[in-house]
């Protein structure tokens, strides 16, 4: 196609785009937001509590490009955020693109892939409520906002009016205001602001439960700014984010990194129905061991016998996490016996392996210092295990 030809045709697209947000319908602004191409911008988003005096704003960077043919979400994007703090900044990022979708925040990245396990994009069948679509601050790309204000569109309790013709900081702008009014009480008021040549989001600002305890005022400015990557894939967000691919990215984090690091977060059931949490990094009551196991493997029935000599023998005080990988409490019970008093037992403790890195073969001891960070490990089971057990704890602190 010759080059005329693509501009030709991108005029009147957007040409045709702005006509359908101008018959001021609300459909007809979602569906021009829902075409209107890659986008990339900046904005403060401030939010307000009744409680606060000041409010608390974070500075976005947003780019998309639309994905009309992805199931899982409108859009490919990426969102980089950062809040300031009186302690230094904190920040993170957010990506989807290709069924992957990618957070980072605390020093912690999380992946999901739909070609692994596709509940997390649409549990209960529901893609609305998956990981890709529930990200903060997704819902200030264009590709989204049409996705709202379509289902806007369908329920009665939202009463908005669209305006094509009035002017936003001296520059022509369709504005959508309204309320949403359940049970005769208005508990939500909004208004968004489009530039009208681009219709690209220019201010949005919404309160909940005006007049309320706990009214909240959130309010959005956007400007533009040039894309954070030339593509969104993979290759050109690792480039991008590479400090927090090269240290945090979970799915390839190694055993072997794992000393001087906070002992990666573990929740699982414990063999009695308990839901047991221990977040990443933060302090346990004394020196801990943490035992990866599996009923299945020979030499379990071993490895239990000698972390518990070593725990009678042993002058340090220190507890034992058994981290079963098995799913069924019987087989583990039929193992472990109940726990002693320094003991937690769980099952289903798959994803603290992983996170851990412990890879596919059990048993892997790895041992924590009471302020949370990794102190040693052992991979596999040794005869001698009893005394390497004793010596380790005493490393700990």
């Amino acid at each position: 196609m010759k080059k005329t030809s693509v501009i030709s045709l991108a005029a009147c697209l957007a040409v045709c785009l702005t006509a359908a947000a101008r018959t001021g319908s609300l459909t007809g602004l979602a569906d021009a937001l829902a075409g209107s191409g890659p986008y990339s911008s900046k904005c403060s988003y401030e939010v307000l509590l009744a409680s606060l005096s000041e409010p608390v704003t974070y500075n976005v960077k947003l780019q998309s490009t639309p994905a009309p043919s992805d199931t899982l979400s409108p859009c490919d994007y990426l969102i980089e955020w950062s809040l300031p703090t009186p302690s230094g900044d904190v920040s993170g990022f957010s990506a989807y693109f290709d069924g992957s979708h990618f957070r980072f925040r605390d020093k912690r990245l999380q992946e999901y892939h739909a070609s692994d396990d596709v509940t997390p994009f649409a549990p209960g069948g529901n893609y609305s409520g998956g990981v890709q679509q529930q990200v903060q601050f997704a819902d200030l790309l264009p590709q989204f906002l049409a996705q709202k204000f379509r289902t806007m569109a369908a329920d009665s309790t939202y009463i908005c009016k669209v305006t094509t013709d009035t002017i936003y900081n001296g520059t022509a702008a369709t504005v959508l205001r309204g309320v949403r009014r359940i049970a005769g009480y208005d508990c939500m008021e909004f208004t968004y602001v489009f530039d009208n040549k681009t219709l690209h989001p220019v201010h949005y600002d919404l309160e909940t439960n005006p007049g309320q305890i706990g009214e909240q005022s959130i309010a959005v400015n956007y400007s533009p700014c040039e894309p954070m990557l030339a593509k969104i894939d993979l290759t050109s967000l690792i480039e991008l984010e590479s400090e927090a691919f090269e240290k945090y990215r979970e799915s390839t984090f190694s055993l072997d990194n794992l000393p001087g690091r906070p002992m990666p977060e573990i929740q699982a059931p414990t063999i009695t129905g308990e839901r047991y949490f221990h977040a990443a990094g933060s302090p346990f009551a004394a020196p801990t061991v943490i035992a990866f196991v599996e009923s299945g493997v020979g030499s379990t029935a071993d490895v239990i016998k000698d972390i518990r000599s070593a725990e009678v023998l042993s002058s340090t005080l220190f507890n034992v996490v058994w981290a079963f990988l098995d799913h069924k409490a019987d087989d583990v019970e039929e193992l472990t016996g109940p726990a002693t008093t320094e003991e937690t037992i769980l099952i289903h403790s798959g994803g603290a392996a992983r996170d851990a890195g412990v890879g596919s073969t059990t048993p892997v001891i790895v041992f924590v210092n009471s302020d949370g960070t990794v102190c040693d490990f052992i991979r596999g089971y040794n005869r001698n295990l009893s005394s390497i057990v004793l010596e380790k704890v005493t490393l700990c602190k």
